[in-house]
């Protein structure tokens, strides 16, 4: 899926250095995601540190699958 430079190029077809800076773009966009899910879960009187405890969990499976990769090296 092209997605970067102005959709002309696939992830893979990035430099290491624009690799790097996309997943700290991917980053920092996920921490802003997230803020806004709870601000939304407290506007709709939900369960928020349900929420936020909920989240990072999936957040620590992605972690866990990284570290997986480790065996793979």
């Amino acid at each position: 899926m092209k997605a970067h430079q102005n959709n002309s190029k696939d992830f893979d077809e990035l430099t290491y250095s624009e690799q790097s800076k996309s997943i700290n773009a991917s980053i920092m966009n996920l921490e802003a995601a997230i803020s806004a899910h709870l601000r939304r879960a407290k506007d709709e009187h939900r369960q928020v540190l349900e929420t936020l405890e909920n989240t990072k969990q999936q957040v620590g499976r992605m972690i866990s699958r990284l570290e997986e990769k480790k065996s793979n090296i």
